[in-house]
């Protein structure tokens, strides 16, 4: 069964509302795998190639109400990117290389930890949605 190429042709506000949905679900396998642990893991790595660079611990709770806030931004301004409304434009191009950054960045987590970091599962799910909000911001301009 052939999938109508309707499904790919989304909006802006569409594959925004997209990005957030894929960002909620990249912050849920990160609580469930704990990556606020993983932080003194991970930038105790950045600190034996950086001397200096800061080590960082983050209690469960807050990295939640962290990830929470990001999660009712995004959604809370989707109806503004939906709407064409320019300075919710701004944001969704921003939210979009932010998001694809966050991507690519536990991607790398897998190729310098040689394995599975929190958030590598979702982590394509940004980097797709995020590349595919900017063509669609860019097409609509």
């Amino acid at each position: 069964m052939a999938v109508p190429s309707s499904v790919f042709r989304g909006s802006a506000g569409e594959r925004f509302w997209l990005l957030g949905l894929a960002q909620a679900a990249h912050s849920i396998e990160e609580m469930k795998a704990g990556l606020y642990d993983f932080f003194w893991t991970a930038t105790g790595r950045f600190q034996s190639w950086l001397p200096g660079f800061p080590r960082m611990r983050m209690e469960a709770g807050t990295f939640g109400v962290i990830n929470m806030g990001i999660i009712a931004f995004l959604l809370g301004i989707a109806p503004f990117v939906a709407a064409g409304r320019p300075w919710a434009l701004a944001v969704a191009r921003v939210a979009a290389v932010v998001e694809i950054a966050n991507g690519i960045g536990h991607l790398a987590g897998v190729v310098v930890f040689r394995g599975y970091v929190p958030g590598a599962a979702t982590a394509p799910l940004l980097v797709a949605a995020g590349v595919w909000l900017l063509a669609a911001l860019r097409r609509e301009a």
